[in-house]
């Protein structure tokens, strides 16, 4: 059995003895499939293949990337606060290194993420920090590996106790959340 990730997205699938024929993602308007058509890895490839950077942007905003880059190259923040660091956005590759360092920070208390094409490997991450998943219930047909740690929210914010509120917006017919901002 293996839990197969997409190489276009990132996004990985529930655990299965063969990786999916197509993406449900990338099928999606907003995405796309490669000219070499759709391909699949694991995340113990991707941890032979790649390794994670870390910028610091600003205080206490810190940038976490793939190297080389993968899928559609996202870009995950750690955001942290005095009461507990929040994970904005995934990216696929999580190795002991990106835990050791994260931990070295204060660890995750809880993710949020903006849209789906951020989902890759979120229910890994939550699992390795004990954190919570916290995605718009807009959202819902887009997991595409279930697990306890994912919250579904409605409404238009969110407010996750330690600063930090979510707020949907950007609205359209396929409305994502998308933004995250000081509480208040």
């Amino acid at each position: 059995m293996m839990l197969p990730i997409c190489t276009a997205c990132g996004t990985q699938y529930s655990e299965s003895a063969q990786a999916p024929v197509q993406c449900v993602i990338c099928e999606e308007e907003r995405q796309y499939v490669p000219p070499r058509g759709q391909t699949w890895t694991t995340l113990q490839a991707l941890r032979q293949t790649h390794t994670n950077t870390f910028r610091e942007y600003e205080n206490g905003i810190i940038g976490i990337g793939s190297t080389p880059p993968f899928a559609i190259g996202q870009r995950a923040l750690l955001v942290r606060t005095d009461d507990g660091n929040i994970l904005w956005d995934c990216i696929a590759t999580l190795d002991d290194a990106t835990v050791t360092m994260i931990e070295g920070l204060g660890g995750i208390d809880a993710i949020a993420i903006s849209h789906p094409h951020f989902y890759t490997t979120m229910v890994e991450w939550a699992r390795a920090f004990t954190a919570p998943i916290h995605l718009h219930a807009a959202d819902k047909q887009w997991i595409m590996r279930a697990d306890p740690a994912i919250e579904l929210w409605d409404g238009e914010t969110k407010t996750l106790g330690n600063g930090i509120t979510l707020v949907r917006c950007g609205v359209t017919l396929k409305a994502e959340p998308c933004c995250i901002g000081p509480a208040g």
